[in-house]
């Protein structure tokens, strides 16, 4: 089946570096729109799915950013994907937890130090995700580049789509 739209899940654990990856992504992919679950304070992942549901066939790219800490939330945003007929990328970033919790104390928005750790211990790692970056290894812009690397391997990528930036 080839999909001409897609759906890119960023999970992992808070400061595990979702959101600055999913920026740089959707600054380096034209047609691409960023769902964050920042953006919602209540009911995350029932905003999450109802965004993702609006938007799935409106832009090339959704770029989804929380954690999807759970099996059972990454296999929501799959079957929306399955109705809507688009591909999903799972993208699973992983690093330490002292890595999460000093990344999360430099936030301006930082969660609650008890938060990160109890997502941290819960998070259900993805069984065989597309992408796995260790974010203590790659910095931001590497894993933006491993992520397109990725992309340009699939049926519906366009090279055409990605913004190049001179130095």
């Amino acid at each position: 089946m080839k999909f001409n739209r897609m759906i890119v899940m960023f999970c992992g654990p808070p400061g595990s570096g979702k959101t600055e990856i999913a920026r740089k992504l959707a600054e380096r992919l034209s047609g691409s729109k960023i769902i964050s679950t920042a953006n919602f304070k209540r009911r995350v992942c029932r905003h999450m799915f109802s965004e993702a549901e609006k938007h799935a066939r409106s832009v090339k790219y959704l770029i989804l950013d929380g954690t999807f800490y759970r099996q059972e939330w990454r296999d929501g945003i799959e079957e929306i994907a399955k109705r809507k007929g688009q591909e999903v990328i799972t993208v699973y970033l992983k690093c330490s937890l002292e890595t999460c919790l000093r990344r999360n104390e430099a936030r301006k928005n930082r969660i609650a130090e008890r938060s990160v750790r109890i997502v941290y211990s819960q998070m259900e790692a993805p069984e065989s995700p597309d992408i796995v970056i260790d974010t203590d290894i790659l910095g931001v812009e590497a894993a933006v580049d491993v992520v397109l690397k990725f992309l340009a391997s699939r049926p519906s990528f366009s090279p055409s789509e990605v913004v190049i930036h001179g130095n």
